[in-house]
């Protein structure tokens, strides 16, 4: 009788997972967070910004990429924070990304520093040269599977 139990609760806490976690991904975006779900020559408004480079670096196609895309806290995206949002640009020193988006399946963690600084030690990249207000950043990942 202990087993049938141990069995119906572990059941019951899989299913509860499940619901969960699907439930989570198709809620809206949480406050402060943006999706990158839109095709680059068509652009969107926030929150919704351009798939960008993300297919590139998750080694998918668009059309499997846009099935999942990615989510991003603004943080990750420093133009996207005050004061740089009316210059578009992050502060001196500052890098233009650096944080984690996430698809349902990966973490996808993001730094863009400038062109001739160091890389992240067992990072991807670079990729996306980005020039802003005569700074050239480049784009380095780590993915992580959830």
């Amino acid at each position: 009788m202990k087993k049938v139990l141990a069995l119906i609760c572990g059941a019951g806490a899989l299913v509860f997972a499940a619901v969960a976690w699907a439930g989570y991904f198709t809620q809206p975006l949480p406050p402060n967070h943006h999706i990158h779900d839109c095709p680059d020559l068509n652009p969107c408004g926030y929150p919704h910004l351009a798939v960008g480079f993300f297919p590139r670096i998750l080694g998918e196609s668009r059309a499997a990429y846009l099935q999942d895309p990615a989510q991003c806290n603004d943080a990750t995206d420093k133009s996207l924070l005050p004061p740089n949002v009316t210059s578009g640009a992050p502060q001196v020193d500052q890098p233009l990304r650096a944080g984690v988006c996430y698809t349902s399946t990966t973490l996808i963690h993001l730094r863009s520093i400038v062109v001739n600084g160091p890389a992240p030690a067992g990072w991807s990249g670079p990729i996306a040269p980005t020039a802003l207000n005569g700074v050239t950043y480049v784009t380095y990942w780590l993915l992580t599977p959830r």
